[in-house]
């Protein structure tokens, strides 16, 4: 597994990867924003990286990751991995290759996300990873914080 830019021979496979349970593309999806959101957020708003999932060469997934100049910290802001391949363990594997990451490019000492308060899944794999939860509120979403 490895994360790959997103390029003018992919970014099209890379919008319609989708958390939709029907495969359906929609500008907000269950627990995230959409690929193609992301994308041209990154292009608007600098700071974020975006990155897609590769896994035996075939894209499962998608990450933007950066420095949010709003809140001046390091955040995961995004990160998805598309309905046909989740429940395979993906997403602990590319949670560690995205921390190793930003480790590694921004040489940051805390990593923030925030999570929608019914999304389980993604709660439990964050926090099995070592995230904690701080009991700060963004946009009605919880916050979390791994230390490095």
């Amino acid at each position: 597994m490895r994360l790959i830019d997103v390029t003018r021979d992919n970014w099209e496979k890379v919008i319609l990867l989708t958390t939709n349970q029907d495969g359906s593309h929609t500008l907000e999806e269950g627990y995230v924003a959409s690929n193609a959101y992301s994308i041209l957020q990154s292009i608007y708003e600098s700071g974020w990286t975006i990155k897609a999932i590769q896994s035996d060469g075939i894209l499962i997934g998608f990450t933007m990751y950066g420095l949010c100049e709003e809140r001046n910290l390091y955040e995961l802001c995004r990160f998805m991995i598309d309905r046909r391949y989740q429940g395979n363990g993906y997403g602990q594997k590319a949670l560690k290759i995205i921390v190793e990451e930003m480790k590694e490019q921004f040489s940051c000492s805390e990593i923030y996300l925030s999570v929608e308060p019914e999304n389980e899944r993604g709660k439990y794999i964050y926090e099995k990873f070592g995230f904690i939860k701080t009991g700060e509120i963004w946009e009605d979403e919880e916050v979390y914080c791994l230390k490095l």
